[in-house]
């Protein structure tokens, strides 16, 4: 039976050298996937976050902690140095009073073609702080594999969006008919469906991914992003064969399940149930 972990308490007992997370990580893509670009390393276990969506996972995380030890190399805005602390269902998050330090790849390595971060990006800041200060612990926090997905481009001005604001009075009245009360009936699947036949093309980022794709290029772009983010972070367990590495995720992903996509809300199983890879230190 495949052992199951909590990993807040697992977290907490820091017994980690570089801990990696893989922003919206769900467990069962990443297990379909690891091996083929790290290969057979570490111990893989299924852990339940106490979270669906970051700024959560943060507060339940880190919250009431400070680690002096520990520096958080960060391609997500929750987590940054500049007292930025924006606020989401309630939760509001400041990475300088939990860290010893913050390292804002968010800022710096931002891509304004993908507007998102890169892995690669992560990974240079990374290999700098890292060796800058070998007598601390590290946090690394990937985007990936978290829309807007590399693999289509990331997000640009498309046709449909600038169609929106063309009409913005219709799709304004639309969101406000359909987009807060349909939500608690209906699935995303069916809204995005109700809008085509209305002549109305989905533009909240994932809806424009499904008409145009559907619901397998989602997957497709999910798990092709997830495969390029563990690419640069095997540069980092190349590097540092001598650190003991955990590979794990703030919150899981809904790839289309009863017809529902990404996170947040209900703890529903593709969402709280992410990897934990243990990677021990080896041989040099």
């Amino acid at each position: 039976m495949e052992e199951v972990i909590y990993q807040l308490n697992e977290i907490r007992k820091k017994d980690f050298d570089i801990l990696i997370i893989l922003d919206a990580c769900r467990y069962d893509i990443f297990k379909s996937v690891y091996k083929l670009i790290l290969g057979d390393v570490g111990i893989l276990k299924k852990a339940i976050s106490p979270a669906t969506h970051t700024i959560e996972w943060l507060n339940k995380t880190f919250g009431g902690i400070y680690w002096d030890d520990v520096i958080y190399v960060s391609a997500n805005t929750f987590v940054n140095s500049k007292r930025i602390t924006p606020r989401y269902k309630g939760y509001t998050f400041d990475g300088m009073k939990h860290f010893r330090r913050v390292v804002d790849v968010w800022d710096w390595g931002w891509d304004e073609n993908l507007k998102t971060v890169h892995p690669e990006e992560v990974t240079k800041g990374a290999i700098v702080t890292i060796d800058m200060n070998p007598r601390m612990r590290f946090i690394i926090h990937y985007v990936q594999p978290h829309l807007p997905y590399i693999y289509y481009g990331g997000v640009r001005k498309t046709a449909s969006i600038i169609m929106g604001e063309k009409r913005g009075n219709k799709i304004k009245t639309w969101k406000k008919i359909i987009g807060k009360t349909a939500n608690k009936f209906l699935s995303q699947e069916t809204i995005w469906k109700i809008a085509l036949k209305l002549g109305i093309n989905p533009d909240w980022g994932m809806g424009e991914l499904w008409a145009k794709y559907g619901k397998d290029g989602i997957i497709r772009g999910y798990t092709e992003d997830l495969k390029l983010a563990l690419k640069y972070v095997k540069v980092l367990i190349d590097r540092y064969p001598h650190k003991k590495f955990i590979l794990t995720s703030d919150h899981g992903e809904r790839l289309g399940e009863k017809g529902n996509y990404e996170h947040g809300g209900k703890r529903d199983k593709e969402v709280i149930e992410v990897p934990w890879l243990e990677i021990n230190k080896r041989k040099i």
